[in-house]
């Protein structure tokens, strides 16, 4: 008995080709629409002359210009950008997207506002807007003009964008030959800064120190008299105060200050003189 159910097990044995094994669908990874089927365009900043604009246009809103226009010239038509300054609404068109969804702007003039329209061009000329932007505005490609004691720092990494002042003082070019200075007395002593971040040389043990020195000038005079630094105007706050910074290098600064009354009938000139010695 136990012979037969033997060779009956070998007997099916011969069939039996092994586990089956399970296949699965490979799994694919998640992928971003088309589009969402928003009507809409974004403005965003990148720098002083340059931002970037990136769109969806609904076929809604595109069967509503096709009706609007007629469908022969829509057909002809094309998508175009148009750029708004938005203190003039001045504009300019970029054509030829190229059926793109996002376009990179060069802008004319830093510190102004903008916004674009995304929309369609007629053989005619005519522009139809599909969606209108938000307003964005540009930064200053140069140092700011607000020059006041209260942003005073004692960080010698910002003097340089604060202490141009009204362009009295120190020029920029001498500025950067300080921070070339500074960099290079930093250097040769063993490591070198970023600016306030040293990186030592490895088995040393930096030990440093610095000091600088700024100069604020303030005071008042009438609001309408005209106020001039150093022959140059400066301009009074509503209540005819005045604040001016400046580097303070090693040397003697003379400051003539002269306050002219709004009729030119009266005047008062005052003389600041600093001489700075910095000893080792």
């Amino acid at each position: 008995m136990e012979q037969e159910a033997s060779e009956e097990r070998a007997e099916n044995s011969k069939y039996y080709a092994g586990p089956v094994m399970q296949k699965f669908e490979e799994v694919r990874g998640f992928e971003l629409p088309g589009g969402y089927g928003d009507n809409k365009i974004i403005l965003l900043v990148r720098d002083p002359y340059w931002i970037y604009a990136y769109w969806e246009i609904s076929e809604k809103r595109i069967e509503e210009i096709r009706k609007e226009i007629g469908g022969e010239t829509f057909e002809k038509s094309f998508a175009c950008l148009r750029v708004y300054n938005v203190d003039n609404w001045n504009s300019f068109d970029i054509e030829n997207l190229g059926g793109a969804s996002n376009w990179y702007i060069n802008v004319p003039a830093c510190n102004v506002s903008y916004c674009v329209d995304i929309g369609f061009k007629t053989p005619d000329g005519r522009f139809i807007a599909a969606a209108r932007s938000n307003v964005v505005t540009t930064p200053l490609d140069r140092m700011s003009d607000v020059i006041d004691e209260k942003w005073m720092i004692p960080d010698w990494d910002r003097m340089y964008s604060l202490s141009g002042g009204f362009g009295i003082g120190k020029s920029s070019g001498e500025i950067r030959e300080l921070m070339k200075k500074r960099l290079k007395e930093e250097s040769s002593s063993g490591w070198v800064s970023s600016m306030g971040s040293p990186v030592k040389k490895i088995g040393e043990r930096p030990f440093w120190m610095w000091a600088e020195a700024e100069l604020i000038i303030y005071g008042a005079t009438e609001p309408t008299a005209t106020l001039t630094v150093q022959g140059r105007k400066v301009d009074l706050r509503p209540d005819g105060t005045f604040s001016l910074r400046f580097a303070l290098p090693d040397a003697k600064q003379v400051f003539p200050i002269e306050a002219v009354r709004d009729d030119g009938g009266a005047r008062q000139k005052t003389i600041i003189e600093v001489d700075r010695k910095t000893k080792q």
